[in-house]
Parts: C-alpha cells; structure tokens; sequence
C-alpha cells in the first residue's frame, strides 16, 4: 500500500479557509453597501429637480401662448386673468401646480416696479412650484403700446 506525500495532500482548501474567506467577502461587502447605498438614494434628485424645471417652463410656455393668442385687451386684462400672487393655481400647468409669486409692471424710462397697471407697457411676472421651493421663473411679457406713462404712484 503506498501511502500518500506530503506534497499530494496540500493540493486543495480545507472547509474551514472556504468558511473564512466567504465571511470576509460577507463583511467586505456589508462595508461596501454601506458606504455606496447613500451616493444611490441621492441619485434620483437631479432627476426630480429637471421634472421640476420642466413643468416649470410648460407652464410659462403656456402663459406665452395664452397671452399670444388670448383676447386680452391690454397687459392688465392678462395679468387679472394669470390669477392671484401667492395662490396655487394650475390653470397654464397642464396638470401640474405653480405659484405665481410676483407680478408688476415696469416701467422702461424709469426701471421701476409698479403695483397699478398705469405703466401697461411691461408685466414682470415670476412663478415657482410651490411657495417654499428656491426654484423660480420670471418673464417679461410685453404689450403693443407704443408709449408708457412712468410717473404714477405706487412705485416699489
């Protein structure tokens, strides 16, 4: 009977080092997870914030084509039909919310801001998503007038 070497018999892995390297993979990874799961769960805020973004811009996409083709008389008939500041409105969202947060006219000559539409030349309006996002849009909507009257009251 031939009995086996030394060199033959420490050719394969034993139990207990297969054991041992599988719990240090396990723990190796655990770390790992750990570690990378908080870059993955913050993964989806640019992407909210571009649908964001979006929405935003349909809705100031559809005040321009509502004032473009409305039956406004003048820049104070559209701006009573944009709604009320501070008000969550979904009338040029599509499904979607917005808040107006500021709307006044402006006066070229003088660069000033006015809360009376005697300067119905230029309405500055700006909206947000929602009253406390830091996210916002403004436009400049212009009327045919070929002249303004700056010198009224309620100057801001």
């Amino acid at each position: 009977m031939n009995k086996p070497s030394a060199a033959a018999s420490s050719l394969g892995f034993t139990l207990l080092e297969i054991i041992m390297t599988l719990v240090l993979f396990g723990i190796v990874a655990m770390i790992a997870a750990s570690y990378f799961s908080s870059g993955i769960t913050r993964t989806d805020i640019p992407v909210k914030q571009l649908q964001t973004d979006a929405s935003l811009q349909l809705v100031l996409e559809n005040m321009i084509s509502d004032k473009e083709k409305g039956n406004y008389s003048n820049l104070s008939a559209f701006n009573t039909a944009l709604g009320t500041v501070g008000q969550v409105q979904t009338m040029h969202g599509s499904g979607s919310s917005y808040v107006i947060t500021n709307k006044n006219f402006v006066c070229p000559d003088s660069n000033t801001f006015v809360t009376n539409s005697s300067a119905d030349q230029f309405l500055l309006v700006t909206i947000k998503p929602d009253a406390s996002s830091s996210v916002s849009l403004s436009y400049i909507f212009g009327s045919n007038k070929a002249t303004v009257n700056c010198n009224i009251p309620g100057g801001n």
